[in-house]
């Protein structure tokens, strides 16, 4: 066979000339391919031009339009009244000039050969294809000019000689596409710790996001968990039966996760899931998301386990993401701390509250070295300090309310409402004071501006990606620069006002847990988010019932069976078998099925 065009060689340039339009870098780039040994233009028995790719024929020997006319009345319902077509393949073109006949959406076609594009464009005119059509090999920078709503039409040929590159392709799609549609998530808390509140706040957040939220509440095991320090002195005995009652808290988590199905878990950092637990996970096929909370230069267990999650997210960007990647981790994202608006809030206190809970300055914590240091150099102002492991018995201890005791979330809400200047320092063991070298955002920062209060927080180099300081938020360096700010705001109360609320509208605009989530999600769906096989059951189930219609007998029959996800027919009678009672028409009509289902398996046995 010998080469053919549908032109002499003017046809290339007409199609140059579009595409230097439209794509400038793709046209420069194709201008420079020379032609492959894997890629040949023949002519069909017909005299039209067809493409052979890596021994394979893309195109009808025959009569390439009629085909690619076949292949688009074929896929004629899905594209109806869409505004982006994505497509997988561009061979010589006749099935997209077919396409841009009928329907004016916008086309994506993804081709990972430039030699098949230069092919394409020297043989055919594909001005009109061009004119409406973008053409992509990489994926990722596809992806900006994605549209909710799209639909994928494949060319079966193209995607035999590429399955690889179309699969990956697919997969990254695919996620995209059930990016709209509400997935099972599971949220696996500590069994105690500062993330155990995060935990039940990233559960609430997926909730008011429109997921289905299944929280595994481990702060169950605490007393229990913690008990164990009572039973023995000895420490390797102590450190033995917390191994095993971790394992025992991580099978517990298992077994929930089996009977709940979810497409996704969440596990916060502390999460009673050891690698073993971990394991059983991936072997389920289930995407299992890690949001380290913690400092990881102090809380090193990472190590251990951040490999063995799907993705990792962590408070932390400079040297964390690096040190990730080196550990082949390549599914981690920066995903700093947040505040809860329903919970960290304005409050209107009483007189009584007022007395109780405000002061000039004050501070809510832990008593940690750095803390204990620094806040002694404020002995001279109105202080209170709030929260436990303080030295009652120190300098310091007179300023410390409730002779240390542990608070409730609603106490330090009221807290920082009635304090005029709430002092935020990050915990520190080897500072005197404020951590030089700090670099992540403690979630106090973003409750103290949700909750419209004032604060002074030590400097953190990612706070200015954050907040705008001097505006919404004011840092300090040292002691004696946080003196001259609390002289300076206490006397300056509308200041104090009106940065805090403009910290106040900057968290409700950008530094929420729902913000937190969707992010969270928008990084799994980019990265490709496959579900575990058991929702491509539930899925089926769902197209079922939508089949048969909700307010039919066979609808509300299926839909009393859906909660488990599965409708096979085995699951089906051993539910009706098991029913008490009469038996409805539907349910007869399933034994009945089941029956001759039997008979045929027999005859045929």
């Amino acid at each position: 066979m010998t080469r053919q065009r549908d032109h002499d060689g003017s046809v290339w340039e007409m199609n140059q000339e579009v595409l230097r339009r439209r794509d400038p870098g793709l046209a420069e780039v194709l201008a420079q391919v020379a032609p492959g040994s894997q890629v040949e233009v023949l002519a069909g028995r017909r005299g039209r031009p067809t493409l052979r790719v890596r021994g394979r024929t893309l195109h009808s020997l025959y009569d390439p339009e009629n085909e690619a006319s076949l292949w688009v009345e074929q896929n004629r319902k899905i594209i109806e009244g869409v505004s982006q077509i994505l497509i997988f393949g561009f061979g010589l073109g006749y099935h997209l000039r077919e396409l841009v006949k009928i329907n004016r959406a916008q086309l994506l076609v993804f081709e990972p050969s430039l030699e098949v594009l230069r092919a394409a464009l020297e043989t055919l005119d594909l001005r009109d294809v061009l004119d409406q059509a973008r053409i992509f090999q990489d994926v990722e920078v596809a992806l900006p000019h994605l549209k909710e709503g799209f639909v994928l039409l494949e060319y079966p040929p193209s995607v035999k000689v590429w399955e690889e590159y179309f699969q990956k392709v697919r997969c990254r799609l695919k996620a995209l596409q059930r990016k709209g549609s509400p997935l099972k998530i599971q949220v696996v808390g500590p069994i105690y710790g500062g993330s155990l509140p995060v935990a039940r706040h990233c559960a609430s957040a997926l909730r008011s996001l429109g997921h289905h939220v299944d929280f595994v509440d481990c702060s169950l095991f605490k007393e229990v968990f913690l008990s164990i320090d009572k039973w023995t002195p000895d420490v390797d005995h102590r450190n033995n039966l917390k191994e095993a009652f971790v394992q025992f808290a991580s099978d517990a988590v298992l077994a929930r996760c089996v009977h709940y199905q979810p497409d996704l878990v969440v596990a916060l950092a502390q999460a009673p899931l050891p690698p073993r637990a971990l394991e059983t996970l991936r072997r389920l096929k289930v995407p299992i998301a890690f949001w380290f909370v913690e400092d990881f230069r102090l809380r090193d267990y990472w190590k251990g386990i951040a490999p063995l999650y799907d993705y990792v997210f962590c408070i932390q960007r400079e040297g964390f993401l690096d040190l990730l990647r080196s550990s082949g981790i390549e599914r981690c994202h920066y995903l700093p701390m947040a505040a809860c608006p329903q919970t960290h809030r304005p409050l209107a206190l009483s007189q009584e509250e007022i007395a109780e809970f405000g002061s000039d300055v004050s501070f809510v914590g832990a008593g940690y070295y750095n803390r204990r240091q620094f806040l002694t150099g404020l002995l001279d102002f109105d202080l209170k300090v709030w929260g436990t492991d303080w030295d009652l018995h120190s300098p310091l201890g007179r300023c410390v309310q409730g002779d240390g005791t542990w608070l409730e979330t609603e106490t330090i809400v009221k807290i920082f409402n009635a304090t005029k200047i709430n002092i935020n320092l990050h915990s520190s063991t080897t500072h005197e004071g404020a951590d030089p070298f700090g670099d992540f955002v403690n979630p106090r920062t973003f409750e103290i501006a949700s909750c419209g209060a004032f604060q002074l927080v030590d400097y953190r180099t990612e706070m200015a990606h954050l907040f705008e300081i001097g505006e919404e938020i004011v840092c300090f360096k040292d002691l004696e620069d946080l003196r001259q700010k609390i002289r300076f705001f206490l006397h300056h109360a509308d200041q104090r006002r009106e940065m805090a609320k403009k910290a106040r509208e900057r968290v409700l605009r950008e530094h929420t847990y729902e913000h937190r989530m969707k992010e969270l999600l928008d990084f799994l769906y980019q990265s490709g988010l496959e579900l575990p096989p058991w929702s491509a059951v539930r899925e089926n189930a769902e197209a079922m019932l939508r089949k048969a219609g909700p307010e039919t007998p066979l609808g509300r029959f299926l839909a009393s069976l859906a909660e488990t996800g599965e409708l096979s027919m085995d699951h089906i009678v051993d539910a009706i078998r098991s029913k008490r009672g009469p038996l409805g028409e539907v349910e007869r009509i399933f034994l009945f099925l089941h029956e001759l289902e039997q008979l045929y398996g027999r005859s045929n046995g």
